[in-house]
């Protein structure tokens, strides 16, 4: 028979891996498509401009052809001038958190075109395979992590849509709507960035006498 204070660490094990996440309330869920004023080419090179150079974090673009996986999207004439972000490792979620810091989401999002008319294109990003990891311990191949599928946020889906938006210069696009637990812990991370460049410079300006 367990012991008393077996079964609590056990207790303890169980929680601290897979509960005690919380999912944050956005006030207004994000658009997750938007109509452009541009034609096809215009939105093709603003992606491949706006997301070509990993602008986006942990995320690589994918044009038609480059990847054998994702085939049976582009077989799909509708889909021929699309293109995917495949994730290439896991980022901060905006609205999974757990022990008050954001868990780590994974995506890949598909940027499906559709051309309304000449110079007025709808852009929808469709979220495939959305993670978040509950849990994680070890490194590497020796390492374990308890993933569970989420439903995704919208967040990520309207910054896509933006950055779209910023390369075509496309004016009236709303701001993005994030939950306040995350404007939060955004804000103090960037006053901690600002104290530790301070210090930075206080001991290059003592080592510089």
């Amino acid at each position: 028979m367990k012991s008393t204070k077996t079964k609590w660490i056990y207790f303890a094990l169980s929680i601290i891996m897979t509960g005690c996440y919380a999912k944050k309330k956005l006030d207004n869920s994000n658009p997750t498509s938007y109509i452009f004023d541009a034609n096809i080419e215009q939105v093709e090179k603003s992606i491949i401009d706006g997301f070509g150079n990993y602008q986006m974090e942990c995320m690589v673009l994918c044009l038609n052809g480059d990847r054998d996986y994702y085939n049976y999207i582009y077989k799909d004439s509708k889909n021929i001038y699309d293109a995917i972000l495949n994730s290439l490792c896991s980022f901060k979620s905006k609205i999974y958190f757990k022990f008050g810091k954001p868990l780590y989401y994974q995506a890949n999002f598909h940027i499906h075109l559709d051309s309304i008319s000449e110079n007025k294109i709808q852009v929808e990003i469709f979220t495939l395979d959305p993670e978040i990891i509950v849990f994680g311990i070890g490194y590497g191949h020796l390492g374990y992590t308890w993933i569970k599928k989420v439903s995704p946020s919208t967040i990520e889906e309207y910054e896509i849509l933006l950055a779209i938006g910023a390369q075509l210069g496309q004016e009236g696009m709303p701001e993005c709507n994030y939950p306040k637990k995350w404007l939060k812990y955004h804000a103090k991370q960037q006053e901690q960035i600002k104290q530790q460049l301070k210090e930075l410079e206080k001991l290059k300006s003592k080592q510089t006498r």
